[in-house]
C-alpha cells in the first residue's frame, strides 16, 4: 500500500510540530504540505496529490476550516478531511457534517492520537 499524502492546515506552530512529529514517525503517512491559513488550502490540495487534509477550523485573521473545507470537497471530493478544533460546539459539528467532513479531532479533550484519528478515517469510519 502506497503512503497516504497528507497537507496541514493549521496556523498553530505548536499543532503543525505535532502533527509533523506524528505523520514523520509514521510509515503510513507522507507530509506533503503545511499551511498555516485556511485560504491557501484549496488552491494547494488542486494543485498537489493529497489524501487527507488535517483542517484547524478556526485560525487567526478570520480564516475558517470550514469555508476551506467546503470548497475543497466541491472540487476534490476524494480527499478525506479531520476537523481540527479546541471548540466542542454542536452546531459546527453539524455544518462540517454537511459539508463532508469525514472526523474532528479535539486538540483539548480527546483521548485519542491524532494518528488513530487519521488511521480510523483513512479505513473509511467517520470518527
Amino acid at each position: 500500500m502506497s503512503e497516504v499524502r497528507v497537507m496541514i492546515v493549521d496556523d498553530s506552530r505548536v499543532a503543525q510540530d505535532l502533527f509533523t512529529l506524528y505523520i514523520n514517525n509514521s510509515e503510513k503517512y507522507k507530509l506533503v504540505r503545511t499551511e498555516k491559513s485556511a485560504d491557501f488550502a484549496e488552491r494547494f490540495s488542486r494543485a498537489e496529490l493529497i489524501d487527507l487534509i488535517l483542517m484547524d477550523i478556526l485560525m487567526d485573521k478570520g480564516a475558517n476550516g470550514l469555508i476551506a473545507a467546503e470548497k475543497i470537497k466541491s472540487i476534490c471530493p476524494e480527499i478525506k478531511i479531520i476537523a481540527v478544533t479546541s471548540m466542542v460546539d454542536g452546531e459546527l459539528l453539524k455544518r462540517a457534517r454537511k459539508i463532508g467532513i469525514e472526523s474532528f479531532w479535539f486538540k483539548e479533550v480527546s483521548k485519542e492520537t491524532i494518528l488513530d484519528v487519521m488511521d480510523r478515517t483513512m479505513a473509511g469510519e467517520s470518527v
